[in-house]
């Protein structure tokens, strides 16, 4: 259900369309424009419903659209996750959707619903303000989807690291994203003794090479498991 008709409904990106599967062309453009292959988000939303719970502050980091910030969040929320805040960060503009999500939360709030603090950071990861940020709502989940280059994206991980219990990489197994499906890589060893890594890296036939993919780690008590879907 989540990947043929919740996920495609929302409506996905259509931007570098020779990377899509063209069978689901007819959702390109629409809504939310998420840009994720549909089989590789639903297992890794349900990963996120059985991981998530205790969840209290979400940032993405380079969030393009919105669409897959505004997906994820409001997942957190109908699993049951208490969130105390939602911060999307990129070098650009937020979106209309950002900003309608974001007037929804407060709208929300002044109707006597549990506050979650929207925050909307236009900055780089390196630079002192995101720092600050960081160091001030202590994230416990990261989607990292920024700097694609393997430096820039060990710099994202090493920015959240000390704070994040769930620490999500996206491009982990694409081909023209070789620093990052390297960095995911290196991570999964690196990493082992202090995360789980789980990673998200179905293929759809009808797309002539690898793209996307989510690589997931997640805090642990010193004990290690790879899983590939």
């Amino acid at each position: 259900m989540l990947e043929h008709k919740l996920i495609p409904s929302l409506g996905l990106n259509d931007e570098i369309l020779h990377e899509q599967p063209p069978e689901l062309s007819p959702f390109f453009g629409r809504n939310l424009h998420i840009w994720q292959y549909p089989c590789q988000l639903a297992p890794y939303l349900v990963w996120l419903s059985e991981n998530a719970t205790s969840v209290t502050t979400y940032m993405e980091i380079g969030c393009r659209w919105g669409g897959m910030f505004v997906l994820v969040s409001e997942w957190l929320r109908k699993i049951g996750a208490e969130l105390k805040c939602l911060c999307a960060m990129d070098a650009i503009e937020p979106s209309p959707f950002i900003e309608e999500y974001f007037k929804m939360l407060r709208e929300e709030a002044s109707a006597g619903a549990s506050a979650i603090e929207p925050l909307y950071l236009r900055a780089l990861s390196t630079s002192d303000e995101a720092r600050q940020v960081v160091e001030r709502i202590r994230p416990d989940f990261v989607f990292i989807d920024g700097d694609h280059t393997l430096e820039g994206a060990l710099s994202d991980h090493m920015l959240v690291r000390d704070n994040a219990d769930i620490i999500v990489h996206h491009d982990v197994h694409s081909s023209v994203c070789p620093g990052t499906t390297q960095l995911w890589a290196t991570l999964k060893r690196l990493e082992r003794y202090e995360f789980e890594a789980v990673e998200f890296i179905a293929q759809y036939g009808s797309v002539p090479s690898n793209f996307l993919g989510i690589g997931a780690l997640k805090r642990t008590a010193g004990w290690r498991r790879t899983t590939t879907f």
